[in-house]
Protein backbone atom coordinates (compact mmCIF):
# COMPACT_ATOMS: atom_id res chain seq x y z
CA UNK A 1 0.00 0.00 0.00
CA UNK A 2 1.12 2.96 -1.03
CA UNK A 3 -0.19 6.27 0.65
CA UNK A 4 0.25 10.47 0.55
CA UNK A 5 -0.83 13.24 1.74
CA UNK A 6 0.28 16.94 1.58
CA UNK A 7 2.49 18.29 4.18
CA UNK A 8 0.25 19.52 7.37
CA UNK A 9 -2.21 17.32 6.22
CA UNK A 10 -3.34 13.62 8.14
CA UNK A 11 -3.34 10.13 6.10
CA UNK A 12 -5.06 7.32 7.48
CA UNK A 13 -3.46 3.59 7.28
CA UNK A 14 -6.60 0.34 7.14
CA UNK A 15 -5.95 -2.79 7.78
CA UNK A 16 -8.40 -6.21 7.69
CA UNK A 17 -7.11 -8.87 10.00
CA UNK A 18 -8.74 -12.23 10.24
CA UNK A 19 -11.09 -12.51 12.91
CA UNK A 20 -9.19 -14.99 14.91
CA UNK A 21 -7.12 -11.94 15.79
CA UNK A 22 -10.12 -9.57 16.93
CA UNK A 23 -9.42 -9.82 20.79
CA UNK A 24 -5.86 -9.55 20.59
CA UNK A 25 -3.66 -6.22 20.80
CA UNK A 26 -3.17 -4.57 17.53
CA UNK A 27 -0.65 -2.29 16.54
CA UNK A 28 1.44 0.04 13.76
CA UNK A 29 4.05 0.75 13.56
CA UNK A 30 7.23 1.95 11.24
CA UNK A 31 10.04 0.88 9.78
CA UNK A 32 13.81 2.38 10.21
CA UNK A 33 16.61 0.85 8.23
CA UNK A 34 16.85 -2.60 9.67
CA UNK A 35 14.92 -2.17 12.61
CA UNK A 36 11.42 -3.72 11.70
CA UNK A 37 9.42 -1.36 14.19
CA UNK A 38 11.35 1.31 15.68
CA UNK A 39 8.70 3.25 16.42
CA UNK A 40 5.47 1.76 17.81
CA UNK A 41 1.82 2.65 19.00
CA UNK A 42 -0.72 0.27 20.11
CA UNK A 43 -4.82 -0.62 20.90
CA UNK A 44 -5.88 -2.88 23.71
CA UNK A 45 -9.56 -2.38 23.20
CA UNK A 46 -12.78 -2.63 20.94
CA UNK A 47 -13.63 0.74 19.46
CA UNK A 48 -11.28 2.35 21.51
CA UNK A 49 -8.69 5.28 19.68
CA UNK A 50 -5.12 4.92 21.20
CA UNK A 51 -2.99 8.19 20.76
CA UNK A 52 0.52 6.54 21.86
CA UNK A 53 3.06 8.01 19.81
CA UNK A 54 2.36 9.61 16.52
CA UNK A 55 -0.43 8.04 15.58
CA UNK A 56 -4.00 7.61 16.87
CA UNK A 57 -5.06 4.13 16.23
CA UNK A 58 -8.50 2.43 16.01
CA UNK A 59 -9.78 -1.03 16.79
CA UNK A 60 -12.85 -2.05 15.05
CA UNK A 61 -13.69 -5.70 15.93
CA UNK A 62 -16.71 -6.15 14.20
CA UNK A 63 -15.63 -5.12 10.97
CA UNK A 64 -11.93 -6.68 11.54
CA UNK A 65 -10.72 -3.37 10.89
CA UNK A 66 -7.21 -1.38 12.32
CA UNK A 67 -7.37 2.06 11.57
CA UNK A 68 -4.19 4.51 12.10
CA UNK A 69 -4.33 8.17 11.31
CA UNK A 70 -1.25 10.18 11.23
CA UNK A 71 -2.00 13.67 11.56
CA UNK A 72 -0.36 17.13 10.50
CA UNK A 73 2.32 14.88 8.18
CA UNK A 74 5.92 15.92 7.69
CA UNK A 75 8.57 14.99 5.61
CA UNK A 76 9.52 12.83 8.48
CA UNK A 77 6.53 10.68 8.38
CA UNK A 78 7.79 9.42 5.11
CA UNK A 79 8.41 5.84 6.18
CA UNK A 80 7.32 1.83 5.49
CA UNK A 81 4.33 1.50 8.16
CA UNK A 82 3.19 -2.30 9.07
CA UNK A 83 0.07 -3.32 10.65
CA UNK A 84 0.55 -6.50 13.37
CA UNK A 85 -0.98 -7.98 15.99
CA UNK A 86 -0.08 -9.34 19.65
CA UNK A 87 -0.97 -12.67 21.27
CA UNK A 88 -1.55 -12.74 24.77
CA UNK A 89 1.61 -14.61 25.16
CA UNK A 90 3.26 -11.57 23.58
CA UNK A 91 4.05 -13.24 20.01
CA UNK A 92 3.45 -10.63 17.16
CA UNK A 93 2.27 -11.01 14.23
CA UNK A 94 2.75 -8.88 11.11
CA UNK A 95 -0.56 -8.45 9.39
CA UNK A 96 0.10 -6.37 6.36
CA UNK A 97 2.61 -3.48 5.39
Amino acid sequence: ISLSAAAGGSVNISCKYPQSHSADVKFVCRRSGSDLCAEETSVKKNSRWSAEGQIQLYDDREQQLLTGTISHVTQQHSAEYWCGVQSDQGHKSFITR
